[in-house]
């Protein structure tokens, strides 16, 4: 059972960790003890009254030292002992010889806080550096994804579950072809350097197969069969065999070209499609996670596995994420409600939703965020003109209106692009038709309007 104090527990907690982080705090405990010593012998002074409050300065030198600059230890050093010296009592007064030990043991505190500072001082600035590391790590793993990408707006964001880490065991990268884009998101198991590396692997294998490989399934294929070389050097290394032995990633790879979808699922949480209506996660068919499919699937390279989604319209978006989000307990251990709070963040803009996904997490957890969390949010802002589809294959209409395919009335021998006795079949209208009227017969195109490579406007 909870205790039931736990609410106001966690909320001094939190209030503690935003006073450790104010370094004024710091600072003005120190003055004000040395204040109120001064103001304490200076009233028992002008009262006639022996107080003694000098004893009291010796803490003042270490609680600078905890936050403090070495020169903000010294002044404070400083004026601690002036206040000490100054309310030392006389040698015919009451407690004279305790006032030479008070006084040296403040100037052996002084010293030692000052020192401790310099030591913070030099650890502080090797973790600064040791953070430039960390980050340019980061972007080299994590590289940052594109805002604006073959019709897309896109947005991601990664959060560590330990504190003061920025990288860790999930993955995500965006890889843009000129006629479409890939993405891939994963979850390496374990924690730790070891997932680090195989992170590192996977995304390795993907930028350079999503660049390459035509199909989706054979990108997966080389992003499973990095994971098994990466558990091979685990096994035959320095590193725990048994480690090794059981490595593999989850993923979840997707392509989008204009208004298809294509994913592949890998022992992870498929992808939420988000429209003005409903969100809902995307039909999938669930295969062995990276580092072992390869081994277990018959025909990988085929289209084992790819689902294509239809569905997919301009104003959608779709949510790729790590388990670190939907299995994300509060202190009494319920679930995120993942698509609850999907539904109140539905008019966040994309470029928001990941950090707004995130933040909802964090107060679900209560800042404490046990597990590495990812998300890709990707939205479908327009579709890209290809060839033979937004301008089609027909021929566009003259300026007298003429909406006629080529050939396709004149039928003479020897015409470009004529059918009639050559034996040619005439070309087929393809493509959608567009909404201003273009490419439909019977009216003009406007001046201007371009057709398809290689084809002239009919006179």
């Amino acid at each position: 059972m909870r205790p039931p104090r736990a609410g106001p527990v966690r909320a001094a907690a939190r209030l503690w960790g935003r006073l450790w982080g104010r370094l004024w705090v710091w600072l003005l405990l120190p003055w004000l003890l040395v204040l109120a010593v001064a103001v304490v012998e200076v009233t028992g002074g002008l009262q006639g009254r022996v107080v003694h409050a000098g004893p009291l300065l010796s803490p003042v030198p270490a609680l600078a030292a905890i936050r403090g600059r070495p020169r903000d230890v010294l002044a404070v050093s400083a004026a601690a002992l002036a206040v000490g010296l100054a309310a030392a009592p006389g040698p015919d007064m009451v407690g004279a010889d305790n006032s030479p030990t008070a006084l040296a043991s403040l100037a052996v505190v002084s010293v030692a806080s000052l020192v401790a500072a310099v030591a913070r001082q030099r650890r502080e600035g090797q973790l600064v550096r040791i953070r430039r590391v960390a980050e340019a790590a980061q972007l080299a793993l994590l590289s940052p994804v594109p805002r604006r990408a073959g019709g897309l707006r896109l947005a991601a964001r990664y959060s560590a579950a330990e504190s003061d880490t920025l990288i860790g065991g999930d993955l995500y990268e965006v890889v843009v072809r000129p006629d479409r884009t890939r993405l891939i998101i994963g979850d390496v198991r374990g924690k730790g350097l070891p997932a680090v590396r195989t992170a590192a692997a996977v995304l390795g294998a993907f930028r350079e197969a999503a660049h390459y490989e035509s199909a989706l399934t054979t990108v997966a294929g080389r992003c499973s069969r990095a994971v098994a070389r990466c558990a091979r050097e685990m096994g035959s290394g320095d590193g725990d065999g048994a480690e090794g032995d059981e490595l593999f990633v989850t993923a979840a790879l997707v392509e989008v070209q204009g208004r298809e979808l294509r994913v592949v699922d890998l022992g992870h949480p498929p992808p939420l499609l988000l429209t003005p209506d409903d969100c809902v996660p995307l039909a999938v068919e669930p295969l062995p996670p990276l580092g072992l499919v390869h081994g277990f699937t018959v025909g990988w390279d085929d289209d084992c596995g790819l689902t294509v989604h239809t569905r997919w319209r301009p104003g959608d978006r779709l949510l790729l994420y790590t388990d670190g989000i939907d299995e994300a307990r509060d202190e009494n251990g319920r679930f995120f409600p993942l698509t609850g709070a999907l539904e109140e963040l539905r008019e966040v803009p994309t470029e928001r939703l990941p950090d707004e996904l995130l933040e909802a997490v964090a107060r679900h957890t209560g800042r404490s965020l046990r597990d590495d969390a990812a998300v890709v949010a990707v939205e479908f802002v327009e579709a890209e003109v290809e060839v033979g589809e937004e301008t089609g294959e027909e021929v566009g209409e003259g300026a007298g209106g003429i909406g006629v395919e080529a050939g396709e009335e004149t039928g003479e021998e020897g015409e470009p692009g004529g059918a009639g006795e050559t034996g040619e079949a005439p070309r087929r209208e393809t493509g959608r038709r567009r909404p201003d009227g273009i490419g439909e017969p019977g009216k003009a195109a406007p001046s201007g309007s371009h057709t398809g490579p290689g084809e002239r406007p009919t006179p």
